[in-house]
């Protein structure tokens, strides 16, 4: 006893130890920013602004999340597929993949999608007289504020910024220490500049704008070649020839006059000198110091009504938000902004190994540096920068990450900055709940909640079916049809995708109340969809008639090519979920209906997963080769993860049949892809391998910098896919939680994939399902202690590889499950494989069932 207890406050000192320890969660660097991608993001989950951090001229681009081009109404929806589903579905059944796919793009797609807009930009021009010395430009994670300081003669000049949630404003402040000041001038414009229009009203400085009605991604040439005019009525003739005035973005009166307004507002305060505007700019002279308040607003009332009626309304939302700052000073809205921030992103703390002097490096070299080794603290910052980025872009009231999460600078950005829902927003949310974020997932829910609507309406006038769906993509307008000119467009599974988003947050709360109002409602659209979509093969099972394994490509035949089939693997996963969980929400909240025996009956003819002939869990209904055996998406591994209906626990020779695939595919990928990897190698229980593929992913990418190309990072560590996309950050954060605790598979899993470089570590309030909260600590390789809180009560299953002494709870002497933590069921599967490697065998652990109280905390000590 006395053995244990010295044992435990030693662990107790070691903790505290590892976490006072803890660097100051900071991005430095001794230069400015040159591109964007260098630039250092503040957000308020409403409000984004990438700062460059120059000291001469420095540029703050800003952008509003509801700022997007076009309108609801569009002019042109997709057709319904009855007129051809027979000659498509006959052309299936003969194997004619590629006549049908050119049938499915000429005749099903709709138009490409409006485009996510950048709102403007904030310049600060100054003057010195003297050289600039001793940069440093940086980005404090713990507090979520950016700031500049330099030297110039004797005077020392530093800049702050931070975007407050509570107060709805983006603040800036700069001092001037020594005999000099700060003169220069201050000024807004926007990248809109045929509809800019710069003003004053009562003594603040004012950006008035509108963004566009039409933004087309694809080129003018694109839309002909693929014989699309009809679509955009904006731009052709109805004989398809241009209108005079085509081009790819219109503004204002060039498109009937559409287009969502905006307003940038900015009170400013001085100590010293003079502050006042002149000639559409603010005067700076001889001031001591300075605070800029900046509030943006956009005439978007909701996904259904037209922001082009409201010409008064984004006026009117920046003037009252600056009115509610009238009596409240820069230290107090500060200390709100930090108070605020803090509750959520102080839950959890993480350290690895002992820090080391290339950790004290700017961020930019600590990057190029990591492969060599010796700075694991990399991967805490990288960790805790996905976390900061989600509370940044993703607060309740607003709008869901999309592709940019909330920072873009173009007009025309990559993929239209769009809701892209075959993988990208779902990635987006997968630290939400496991790193301690439940609140910023709200607006993806809600987001789901306004597609559903819109869903409903496309299922019945596109399918004639009952229910709702969506796409692979949508926007603010939450469109629900399929798009643009790709075949890979034509994809109506991901409603059940996203409805998991909603699902997976009931494991982790245990909230039946949410479940009952808001899960059950969506999911019962989404079965009721899938069941009248599916269709019955020639064996008898059920299939999708029309289905896509995102974005793969297979060949078939005397070398054919096409991307559509019936009953592709990731489509048969996504429902076997869907209806499992519908069957199990039914159960939990006592309801029988007729739905009940039909999705019973179908969930049973539903085609089972198959092995092909590598080995690999096959991706098509028919065992294709693959086009490209690297391609970067892994969608039939969705049953794997994010999904938990193969699992090494339950099916360990499908499990195998997952790591076939990985080996097949291989480890370099695209930035998100890369992120997705990270989450397969950890439930495969391989850290080695998971690290391996996570520091591919923090690897140096510049632009136009052939030295530096490829996937990884930008030096503002944003993912570079490249272009960026915000989703490889957030794949990598949950990638890197699932490395340390797994709660999908029966048990809460602690260091389940500990890779052999984090010899030591501590982690302080992830989550799991069940209502978890979990710390752990280990050293040398090995679990030393752990402190679970039962926020729900219950069973806690634990498993782990070492024998722990177990303090709080009861004991429990035979197996007891957690409902929240189980696996779907699924465990029959077609073998076609004509080789396989060893079948999966599970790690030595040692397993405990504890009974636990809500609010009680159980300590968990290594023997």
């Amino acid at each position: 006893m006395r053995h244990l207890l010295i044992y435990a406050i030693g662990m107790l000192l070691w903790r505290q130890q590892a976490f006072s320890q803890e660097n100051k969660l900071e991005l430095y660097y001794n230069k400015p920013a040159k591109t964007w991608t260098e630039a250092l993001p503040v957000g308020n989950g409403f409000m984004g602004a990438m700062i460059f951090g120059d000291p001469v001229k420095e540029r703050i681009q800003l952008n509003e999340s509801t700022l997007y081009s076009g309108d609801p109404d569009a002019n042109y929806k997709a057709p319904t597929v009855r007129e051809q589903y027979n000659d498509v579905t006959h052309l299936m059944n003969e194997g004619h993949y590629a006549e049908a796919q050119t049938l499915v793009t000429r005749q099903w797609l709709g138009r490409a999608l409006d485009c996510y807009q950048p709102m403007s930009d904030l310049f600060l021009d100054f003057q010195y007289q003297g050289t600039v010395k001793d940069f440093k430009r940086w980005l404090n994670l713990s507090e979520a504020v950016a700031g500049v300081g330099y030297t110039v003669n004797n005077t020392r000049y530093e800049r702050q910024v931070f975007a407050s949630n509570p107060d709805r404003v983006l603040v800036l402040k700069m001092k001037a220490t020594g005999s000099d000041k700060i003169n220069g001038s201050i000024r807004l414009s926007t990248p809109h500049t045929p509809v800019m229009q710069l003003t004053s009203e009562g003594g603040q400085y004012l950006l008035n704008g509108r963004a566009p009605g039409f933004v087309l991604r694809r080129t003018l040439e694109q839309v002909e070649a693929a014989g699309d005019q009809r679509k955009y009525p904006e731009i052709f003739n109805l004989d398809d020839s241009r209108k005079p005035f085509a081009k790819q973005v219109l503004y204002a009166n060039e498109d009937n006059g559409l287009g969502m307004y905006f307003q940038n507002r900015i009170k400013f305060e001085h100590t010293g000198g003079e502050m006042y505007m002149k000639d559409g700019a603010i005067v700076v002279k001889n001031v001591h110091e300075f605070v800029l308040y900046l509030t943006a607003a956009t005439s978007f009332k909701d996904f259904q009504t037209s922001p082009a009626l409201f010409p008064q309304l984004a006026a009117e939302r920046a003037r009252m938000q600056m009115k509610k700052l009238e009596h409240i000073n820069y230290n107090e809205l500060r200390r709100r902004h930090v108070e605020d921030y803090k509750k959520l992103f102080g839950r959890v703390r993480f350290t690895l190994n002992t820090k080391t002097k290339q950790a004290s490096l700017p961020t930019d070299e600590r990057i190029m540096r990591y492969a060599k080794g010796g700075d694991e603290d990399l991967v805490t910052l990288f960790f805790q920068f996905g976390r900061y980025l989600m509370i940044a872009g993703s607060r309740n009231g607003g709008q869901p990450l999309n592709l940019q999460g909330l920072w873009n600078d173009k007009v025309i950005p990559p993929w239209a900055s769009a809701y892209t829902t075959n993988i990208n927003l779902e990635m987006n949310y997968w630290p939400a709940e496991v790193t301690n974020l439940s609140e910023c997932h709200e607006p993806l829910f809600k987001a789901v909640k306004e597609l559903a609507v819109n869903g409903k309406e496309a299922a019945f006038r596109i399918y004639g079916n009952q229910g709702w769906m969506g796409n692979h993509n949508m926007s603010i307008w939450r469109k629900a049809d399929p798009i643009d000119i790709c075949a890979c467009s034509f994809w109506p599974m991901e409603a059940g995708w996203l409805t998991s988003h909603l699902w997976e947050h009931y494991l982790f709360t245990g909230d039946k109340t949410f479940l009952k109002e808001q899960v059950y409602p969506l999911l019962k659209g989404v079965v009721t969809f899938y069941k009248d979509w599916l269709i019955p093969n020639k064996d008898g099972y059920l299939v999708t008639p029309v289905g896509h394994s995102p974005e793969n490509t297979f060949i078939y035949g005397d070398g054919n090519k096409a991307t559509l089939s019936p009953g592709p693997t990731m489509d048969m996963a996504i429902i076997r979920e869907s209806f499992s969980r519908f069957l199990e929400a039914q159960k939990i909240l006592g309801i029988t209906d007729d739905l009940k025996t039909e999705i019973t009956a179908k969930l049973k003819k539903l085609l089972p997963y198959q092995i092909g002939s590598f080995g690999q869990l096959q991706e098509w209904q028919f065992d294709f080769k693959e086009q490209e055996v690297h391609h970067r998406h892994v969608s039939h591994l969705y049953p794997f993860h994010p999904g938990n209906q193969i699992t090494p626990n339950t099916n360990p020779i499908l499990t195998n049949a997952v790591k076939t695939v990985l080996e097949r595919r291989g480890d370099e990928a695209t930035g998100w892809s890369m992120g997705w990897k990270v989450n397969l190698w950890a439930r495969l229980y391989d850290g080695n391998r998971a690290l391996g593929i996570l520091s591919k992913l923090i690897h140096l990418v510049k632009e136009n910098d052939p030295a530096f190309a490829g996937s990884g990072c930008y030096a503002n560590l944003f993912d570079a896919c490249p272009p960026f996309q915000i989703d490889g950050n957030f794949g990598a954060t949950a990638g890197i939680a699932e490395m340390l605790i797994q709660s999908h598979d029966g048990y809460l899993h602690l260091l389940p994939a500990l890779p052999d470089r984090w010899e030591t570590g501590a982690i302080k309030g992830l989550k799991a399902r069940g209502g978890f909260e979990v710390d752990l600590s280990w050293n040398a390789h090995r679990l030393t202690g752990a402190k679970i809180t039962s926020n729900a009560g219950g069973v806690l299953p634990v498993k782990s590889q070492v024998r722990l002494e177990i303090k709080g709870g009861q004991l429990l002497k035979e197996k007891t499950e957690n409902p929240f933590m189980q696996p779907i069921q699924t465990k029959d599967f077609l073998d076609h494989s004509k080789q396989r490697g060893s079948e999966w065998v599970q790690p030595a652990t040692y397993t405990y069932y504890i009974k636990t109280n809500i609010g009680e905390q159980v300590t968990l000590n290594a023997k």
